[in-house]
């Protein structure tokens, strides 16, 4: 049986977790890298703010 992954999966490999912080609620939650730069949605109280601009080191 070969080892078969989901479509894909080569291109996703290589993505890390980030872990941002909200500057309006100080919620943390984890992204992925490519998504770092882009607008982020708060899951505590649904502001969008910069992700690279909170990343958390």
């Amino acid at each position: 049986m070969s080892d078969q992954h989901c479509p894909g999966f080569e291109a996703n490999k290589s993505l890390s977790e980030v872990t941002v912080k909200c500057p309006d609620c100080g919620k943390e939650q984890e992204i992925f890298s490519d998504e770092l730069g882009k607008q982020v949605k708060c899951k505590g109280c649904d502001s969008l703010f910069d992700s690279t601009a909170c990343k958390v080191e």
